[in-house]
């Protein structure tokens, strides 16, 4: 009896430790995007560079609304989903409506300054979302350097060895699109194309100019407060473009999770860390333990220094351990966070406690619904306050 004892006791200490480890949530090293060392380098000789060939600029597809009216969109694409601001004065109007024709379009002054593709049946041509690189280099002009006027001031935009790989600049005439591809499958999997003063106030590659430089209006902590809620939106967006993409299903947004990864967010931002770890707030356990969230399984990636949603979330990408992470095929669920330039995008496999919980919910509300649905139906009609109206008039 008391070595079975004894086995027992050493099965339950296995299975605690066991539960104890993973239940505990992965962590993997914070992003810090390109632009965290790119420079901003004043010349005095760049006029010679000025001229750097340039493809001629497309006739059809999406690239095209760059430069015109909303109009236009209105009449090519409708209204979009969501209309929300963006830190460069533009306003991003999103088209999510499906996976396969996401777009994004920037708007300012009723003027398209910019369209980003992720979908694949969108025209964005001469480029095609999921066409490789090799295809790319040889239709395509391809240089280290790019150059931009805006005004009479230059800019010449440097890319690094990594840029060459994951996001290639292209220069047409009057237009630029940025390229990001997968450096795993080495397939385009968006596009943004922008006029020249959009870039410039980007910053994205290492830059040197001649001239004024310009300037982005920092927004004001109000109009900031959106602008987050819109990159958390764009990030759940994206992510799930990214995972249909790779044939695993979209995750669901949770709230929960949505203010989790706001507050670690703010909190890496004002107490100036990037980290998984908050000096105040703890791990991701104890974050999540605090808004009451249950899960098998939990992860979260974290980002910084990049300039939109979008380029974060292709940083996460072409990158091994956050790609990972975003292409699991456990979670289910998905709560994005951030607070100027700091990214947070919480992952989590529910327990099926609270699935069966929640599943109850579900079903109590529909029988709530169905007997509201016979109780308006047993009431007689009421009279037409429209009709009612109208004889009140004439009389």
């Amino acid at each position: 009896m008391k070595a079975l004892f004894r086995i027992l006791m050493v099965c339950g200490a296995i299975a605690l430790i066991g539960f104890m480890f993973f239940n505990t949530p992965q962590e993997n090293e914070p992003l810090e995007g390109p632009n965290t060392n790119s420079n901003i380098i004043p010349q005095t000789q760049l006029k010679q560079q000025s001229a750097v060939g340039a493809m001629t600029r497309p006739q059809t597809g999406i690239s095209t609304l760059v430069g015109k009216g909303i109009q236009t969109v209105l009449e090519q694409y409708g209204e979009p989903t969501r209309k929300e601001p963006s830190s460069f004065g533009y306003q991003w109007w999103v088209y999510n409506k499906d996976v396969a024709t996401f777009f994004m379009i920037g708007v300012e002054n009723n003027i398209v300054t910019q369209v980003y593709i992720a979908g694949q049946e969108i025209d964005a041509f001469p480029f095609k979302v999921g066409q490789k690189r090799d295809e790319i280099y040889r239709m395509t002009i391809i240089d280290y350097e790019v150059a931009a006027t805006v005004g009479e001031n230059i800019f010449i935009f440097s890319m690094s060895e990594e840029d060459m790989q994951t996001r290639l600049l292209v220069k047409f005439d009057g237009l630029y699109a940025q390229l990001y591809i997968d450096r795993e499958t080495s397939e385009l999997q968006g596009i943004r194309y922008t006029d020249s003063e959009t870039l410039v106030l980007h910053q994205p590659y290492e830059m040197s100019y001649q001239g004024e430089l310009v300037r982005r209006t920092p927004p004001s902590s109000f109009l900031q407060q959106e602008i987050d809620v819109a990159s958390a939106k764009q990030l759940d967006d994206l992510l799930n473009v990214t995972r249909v993409h790779h044939e695993l299903p979209p995750l669901a947004m949770d709230e929960s999770l949505e203010e989790a990864a706001k507050m670690h967010s703010e909190d890496m931002k004002v107490q100036n860390f990037l980290s998984h770890e908050s000096p105040t707030n703890g791990d991701l356990k104890k974050r999540l333990q605090a808004h009451d969230i249950d899960y098998s399984a939990a992860n979260e990636n974290l980002a910084t220094a990049y300039f939109d949603a979008i380029e974060a979330m292709h940083g996460w990408t072409n990158s091994p351990e956050h790609r990972k992470v975003l292409l699991d095929d456990r979670y289910t669920r998905v709560g994005s966070g951030a607070f100027v330039d700091y990214y947070t995008q919480i992952y989590i496999e529910p327990t099926a406690q609270t699935m069966d919980s929640e599943e109850q919910d579900r079903k109590k509300q529909d029988i709530e619904e169905q007997d509201n649905e016979e109780q308006r139906n047993k009431e007689p009609d009421s009279e037409d306050p429209v009709e009612n109206t109208e004889q009140s008039s004439s009389s």
